[in-house]
């Protein structure tokens, strides 16, 4: 099933991970920091890194829309 990042992110780790704007410290400073609750929201344990990759792609093509800006 199709995951958004609205799942297992707040609005405020959305925006912080906008500002970080890459992989690495998206999982340094959002994803490492609550990855207990991001895998109990997905229901799975989740790689910080693969996650990171996975928020960082969709915040680039969401910044192209102009939708968290």
């Amino acid at each position: 099933f199709p995951v958004t990042i609205e799942q297992f992110l707040t609005e405020s780790q959305i925006l912080k991970a906008k500002r970080l704007n890459n992989a690495k410290d998206i999982c340094k400073e959002v994803i490492e920091p609550n990855i207990d609750s991001i895998n109990q929201k997905l229901g799975q344990e989740d790689d910080p890194m693969y996650l990171s990759y996975a928020v960082e792609y969709v915040l680039s093509t969401l910044e192209i829309r102009n939708e968290y800006t």
